[in-house]
């Protein structure tokens, strides 16, 4: 008798099927209603939770709260934020033979007895950054009993002297004397007023205020005030309120309506609406300026400065011009001040004197490099063909550092 063949293994053997069968899902039905369980039975499986546990989805620290992702500063065509202070200026680092008390003993050398080495204290300056010339400051007072930028005025004089006496002053202290120089007597230098308080930051008029009040009499609000009028002094006031927004990121919605805003205050309306300007320039950011001039060129096929040219004349068209210039391109407008300096016959030096020396540490190799960019011509050429002497020395050493 044969034997009859074994059917095909099945389950786990089976080579066809190497996964275990699938058992069918339980039916459930919408009429079909699971019994309640019985309260005599207690339950096995399903254990109560302790009282510490809490599910994930009720636990906030299951999942921390994670960082806004990162948005890169709003950029436009017009924009050029400024360079970092560290890369565009005098050397930053002190070199590493850096002692300021051999570097008060070569002052002092320079300026005792008959005569002055003048020499020596370019060199000093031109090879010192700020804060390396703040130590020798008050090393040389802590040594021999006098200030030092008091001690080299004595032994110096001219342009030259205004050089290295702001140089050996704190940013705050050069911009609260120049803004006094420009304020006291009669007449007002407005030109000083519109390049510092139109163009420093919250954080530097801040300190420009404290050194004002701390060393002239009354506050520099009081002083602006009784020095000027009319929208003017409104703007300035504004500005040193230093309550500009310092968001890098800006609503495009906010920006589209301030955009609107300026029109319908200025080129759609018979005469102007200076309130207007007034707020949303003293309060938005270079971002938002950015974006706004960017929606107002879009609509309108001119910028803000067109615009400002177009409907306002004297000194707060020209404080306004600042502002937008400062935010937008800050080098550019910088570089524009050297060459309104420079250029034509004879040398306006208080101008050139306070751009270098309060730009000597902030952005003075990219104020350098717009000018190449926007006026063809070597800043450091000009600048030394429009000056002589020691005055000259001094200022192609500081631009040339850079």
């Amino acid at each position: 008798m044969n034997p009859q063949p074994l059917p095909p293994p099945t389950g786990y053997a089976s080579p066809q099927n190497p996964y275990p069968p699938q058992q069918p899902a339980f039916h459930r039905s919408n009429t079909y209603m699971p019994p309640p369980p019985s309260i005599y039975q207690t339950p096995t499986l399903i254990q109560n939770p302790p009282v510490s546990y809490q599910p994930p989805y009720q636990n906030p620290q299951a999942y921390p709260p994670q960082p806004a992702p990162y948005m890169a500063p709003y950029r436009s065509n017009t924009y050029r934020p400024p360079r970092p202070p560290s890369s565009m200026g005098i050397p930053p680092n002190a070199p590493s033979n850096f002692n300021p008390e051999q570097d008060c003993q070569v002052l002092r050398n320079a300026v005792h007895g008959i005569g002055t080495d003048e020499k020596a204290i370019i060199n000093m300056i031109v090879n010192r950054n700020a804060a390396q010339r703040a130590e020798i400051r008050n090393y040389y007072k802590s040594c021999y009993g006098k200030d030092l930028i008091k001690r080299l005025k004595e032994d110096t004089s001219g342009n030259f002297k205004q050089v290295i006496a702001g140089m050996f002053m704190t940013p705050a202290e050069y911009d609260a004397m120049c803004l006094y120089k420009a304020m006291k007597g009669l007449g007002t230098d407005e030109g000083v007023l519109i390049e510092i308080i139109g163009t420093r930051t919250n954080e530097q008029l801040r300190e420009v205020k404290d050194v004002f009040e701390r060393e002239y009499k009354g506050t520099l609000e009081k002083w602006v005030k009784g020095d000027t009028s009319g929208n003017f002094r409104n703007l300035l006031v504004a500005l040193l309120q230093c309550d500009r927004s310092t968001n890098p990121n800006p609503d495009p919605v906010m920006c589209q309506a301030d955009a609107q805003a300026l029109y319908t205050a200025g080129e759609g309306r018979w005469g102007t609406d200076e309130p207007t300007f007034i707020r949303i320039f003293s309060k938005r950011s270079a971002a938002e300026i950015a974006m706004i001039n960017d929606f107002y060129t879009k609509s309108r096929g001119k910028g803000l400065l067109k615009a400002i040219d177009k409907e306002f004349s004297g000194d707060i068209k020209k404080l306004l011009q600042t502002v937008v210039g400062g935010l937008l391109d800050p080098a550019g407008y910088f570089a524009s001040r050297i060459r309104e300096a420079v250029k034509g016959l004879g040398t306006n030096d208080s101008k050139l004197v306070r751009v270098i020396v309060s730009r000597s540490e902030v952005d003075l190799g990219a104020i350098k490099q717009a000018y190449q960019r926007i006026y063809g011509r070597d800043m450091l050429h000009d600048v030394r063909d429009d000056t002589s002497g020691y005055y000259r020395d001094i200022l192609t050493g500081i631009i040339s550092r850079v």
